[in-house]
């Protein structure tokens, strides 16, 4: 089904004929999928559909112009940057607008006061690069350096060097965001001049609605500049090494390096982590899952599975490895005194020892080699990520290890690996990441479920979780949560989105799949509500 000819036709006067397509060749480019996160498995298949047509604004106002349009022709749209977040940044409806913001790529720095004003084009490998041309840095998220930064920073955010970095809400200071309806709101001191330097303005702050904690993939509205906050780093060059895909940056290792120190227990490795924070010293500390080690050793896929075989439950269980970034902000000196003070920690308190590390980094100051992520089977997901606190994060990955030995395969046998954690915020923080990987050419239908079966067992152990509203069935964890925090959301929709053209049916994308998937139906034991009559968008059925 294509979009009407008279909304095509308007939409070619914002843009021009160079910049709005419904050729099917081009549509097919941006198809979800083939390999990647969350790729191949029910959602994608279900729930994605081809856009009936392209178009890539170059400003505000033509963001704007575009949103009214589809609004007055009731042609659903959805946002999109640089697509990295697999099958939910895609299109849900077959008569569908993508509005691809790769061309807005302003970046204007303001070195004084350690801040960018940026759209939505701007991608993390280069504004990276402009940082530390200034001295400065930010936080290259887990999509990699490929990634939008508004994008990352509405969706996600973080990453070890968040310790000292801080959260992505902290790092967002103004924006501008088109609502649903077309209309233009500003946030932060942008709301009151073009002064990005102050994250909060007059009235209330919307930065909860724009992001909650990890974002609503853009159905309340459309980012189109926004005011991040850089940090100060040290001053000496960080230099790229190797060929694509294997490449690094070398480290000057007087005043950065990373030091993996082995200890002797998981009680030694959570101990440290309050200790770096009580220190205050290091730029990151995290605890990677062994199978993350296997991948960046191998070669190819191959040599994976030929390395991890050789791992089992009790390997995994006895490998307590703490990795941990040392950047001398002022001087070498600052530098040495923080790698004496790790070491009292590590050596002298835990009984650790560390071991030997390459004096260079792929994996977050630039993070080149997250495409990697799903070498080993083909595709991957991180099914839950949490901030809270240590303790928390320490107990919420083993939980999740017991329930996925039950749908194991068709996901990876990982021997128990309890995930990814780290430390943010000062030491203030604990975050838990719990990733599943699998072979999308196999039956993924235990894949779905595991998926929907880790939101019950948060309710059922009392575990926080990040991916609330977008990633997770509305109605199964909103009467449980909040409590009733599915209510304010939708109503929050509806207000903003009358019509429900922006990226529909999220936040109420997961619970339409669950509808629609047969194999689904047989894990579902909660209660879902036929849309109210006002909503417009009743077709899902339920």
């Amino acid at each position: 089904m294509a979009i009407v000819k008279e909304a095509l036709q308007a939409l070619e006067t914002v843009v021009g004929a160079k910049y709005l397509s419904d050729d099917p060749v081009i549509m097919a480019a941006y198809k979800s999928g083939a390999g990647g996160y969350e790729a191949g498995a029910g959602y994608e298949r279900v729930m994605t559909k081809l856009p009936a047509a392209v178009i890539l604004p170059r400003t505000t106002e033509d963001v704007q112009k575009i949103v009214k349009i589809c609004n007055r022709y009731k042609a659903p749209y959805v946002p999109y940057s640089t697509g990295f977040y697999g099958p939910r940044s895609h299109c849900h409806e077959e008569n569908e607008l993508i509005i691809d913001m790769k061309r807005m790529k302003d970046c204007e720095f303001d070195d004084a006061h350690f801040y960018a004003t940026i759209q939505p084009g701007v991608v993390f490998s280069p504004f990276q690069e402009e940082c530390m041309k200034r001295g400065a840095y930010t936080v290259v998220g887990g999509g990699g350096a490929q990634c939008s930064v508004i994008a990352n920073l509405i969706s996600d955010g973080w990453s070890p060097l968040s310790l000292r970095v801080g959260l992505p809400m902290r790092r967002i200071l103004g924006l501008e965001l088109v609502l649903p309806d077309g209309e233009l709101i500003k946030l932060g001191s942008l709301a009151v001049g073009d002064d990005g330097f102050w994250g909060e303005g007059i009235g209330p702050d919307l930065r909860g609605i724009l992001r909650g904690y990890t974002g609503v993939l853009g159905c309340l509205g459309i980012v189109t500049k926004m005011a991040v906050k850089v940090m100060p780093f040290q001053e000496e060059r960080l230099v790229p090494e190797g060929i694509s895909p294997s490449t690094a940056l070398t480290l000057p290792e007087k005043r950065v390096k990373w030091i993996n120190y082995q200890v002797p227990s998981r009680e030694a490795e959570n101990k440290a982590m309050y200790e770096i924070g009580k220190a205050m010293v290091g730029g990151a500390v995290t605890k990677v899952p062994v199978f993350w080690r296997v991948i960046a050793k191998a070669e190819d896929k191959e040599e994976f599975w030929e390395l991890w075989d050789k791992e089992s439950p009790e390997s995994l269980k006895n490998f307590h490895l703490v990795r941990v970034l040392i950047i001398g902000f002022t001087s070498e000196e600052d530098m040495v005194y923080q790698e004496n003070v790790l070491n009292d920690i590590f050596i002298k308190e835990l009984g650790g020892k560390p071991r030997r590390t390459k004096p260079s980094d792929e994996s977050w100051i630039k993070n080149a080699d997250s495409a990697g992520m799903w070498l080993m089977c083909g595709s991957y997901v991180s099914v839950d990520y949490i901030q809270e606190s240590i303790p928390h994060a320490e107990t919420h990955g083993p939980t999740y290890a017991e329930l996925k030995a039950k749908y194991t395969p068709p996901l990876m046998p990982d021997h128990g690996d309890p995930g990814w954690t780290m430390v943010c915020e000062g030491g203030h923080m604990g975050y838990s990441e719990y990733l599943i990987y699998w072979d999308q050419r196999e039956d993924t239908h235990p894949v779905d479920q595991f998926y929907v079966e880790t939101s019950k067992m948060n309710i059922k152990h009392g575990y926080y979780t990040s991916l609330l509203g977008s990633h997770q069935p509305l109605y199964l964890t909103g009467p449980k949560l909040g409590p009733n925090y599915h209510e304010w959301m939708l109503k929050i929709k509806a207000e903003l989105d009358p019509q429900w053209v922006c990226h529909p049916p999220i936040p109420l994308g997961t619970d339409e799949f669950v509808e629609r998937a047969p194999w689904m139906m047989e894990i579902k034991d909660w209660e879902t509500p036929k849309y109210p009559e006002e909503w417009p968008n009743k077709k899902a059925g339920f």
